[in-house]
Order: C-alpha cells, then structure tokens, then sequence
C-alpha cells in the first residue's frame, strides 16, 4: 500500500514567489519581479491536489527553492521509495532539468524535473495542473490579465535503484519548486499520510 511524506522546504528557500499586495515589490518569481498573491493560499496548511498532499511554506528565505544545484536531504521512511511529487511552476518559458538520486556519494539514479510555464494554460510536458490563481502581482500593483498556474510534476523513482538519502537539484533559476512530496510503498497497513 502507499503513503505520502509532506516535506518541509523551508531550509532550502531561496526565492520569494507570493507576496501580499502591501509587498509586492518583493516577489522574486521572475527577473521583473513579478510573483503570485499570498492572498490566495494559506501557508502552512495542507492542499490535496489529484489526490497528492501539499502544503505551502514559508520562511524568512521565501517561500520556494529556485533550483541552483542544491543537495536536499530525504528522510528515512518505513517504506520504499516510489515517485516524488513537486510542485512548482517554470519562469520565463517552460523547462526540464535532472534531478540526481544519491546515497552519499553514490548516484543512484537520474531523472526529469520538468515543469510547464506559470502562464501556460496547457501543460508542455507530462505534469498536471495543481490550481490557477486569480492574479498577479507586479511591482506595480496587481495585474488581473495574467491567471498563474502552478503545476504537479511526478518523478517516479525505481526502487530497484536502492535508498536514496537526498535528491540534487540541476542549476536552473527558471525553475521553481514550492513544495514537494514523496510517495513511498508499504506493506500491509494501507493508506496513511505522514506530515513533517
């Protein structure tokens, strides 16, 4: 049976993509600092989307990790590694980049992180659409012309590879992940969901 592992992101943040409309200035989503209003999400708590568990956080470092060669550590779970969800959007056009599975300094496996543009409104790669938020905001202001989406891309893992104790992330600031969630097999007490 399955279960899934909410993690927490918040060491990792390094960018600030939703700010209030008092602080607009402040988004770091893109190069013109645009970024999504934190008027519509509630940091902290849990959103299911097609079924996956997430959830938004935040820290005084932002709010997402904008992927620039981290190494982010995965905990051990009474389980077997199945997929990995993360949620986040590209920036200045739709992107992939590898994601590298490690145990120390061993490469376990490789794969695709790729992720459809915000303001797409169809997605460019095998990742589903989490939810559209109603606005922008811009340095100036709000700007109701564009309607962001963010996006879930699953990175499915082998567990035939081994255990992975964390995944590395490419250098890529177009893209953006906002929360991430780990899918793990087990057997034989059913569906459970693990919040950290």
């Amino acid at each position: 049976m399955r279960f899934f592992h909410a993690m927490d992101l918040r060491p990792y943040f390094n960018n600030r993509g939703f700010t209030y409309e008092s602080r607009c200035g402040e988004g770091r989503l893109t190069m013109g600092s645009s970024s999504f209003p934190a008027e519509s999400i509630r940091f902290g708590r849990m959103y299911r989307f097609g079924g996956i568990p997430f959830r938004y956080q935040t820290s005084e470092d932002g709010d997402n990790i904008e992927t620039s060669g981290q190494t982010v550590a995965l905990p051990w779970m009474p389980g077997t590694l199945d997929c990995v969800h993360a949620l986040g959007v590209s920036a200045n056009g739709d992107s992939f980049d590898r994601v590298s599975f490690v145990a120390g300094d061993r490469l376990l496996h490789t794969a695709r992180l790729a992720l459809t543009d915000f303001v797409s409104d169809r997605p460019a790669f095998g990742d589903r659409l989490a939810m559209t938020l109603p606005y922008m905001h811009m340095v100036s202001g709000r700007y109701a012309h564009v309607r962001p989406n963010l996006w879930i891309c699953s990175i499915p893992y082998p567990g035939e590879a081994g255990a992975a104790r964390a995944l590395v992330f490419e250098d890529n600031p177009s893209m953006h992940i906002f929360a991430m969630t780990l899918e793990y097999r087990r057997s034989p007490n059913g569906l459970r969901t693990v919040y950290s």
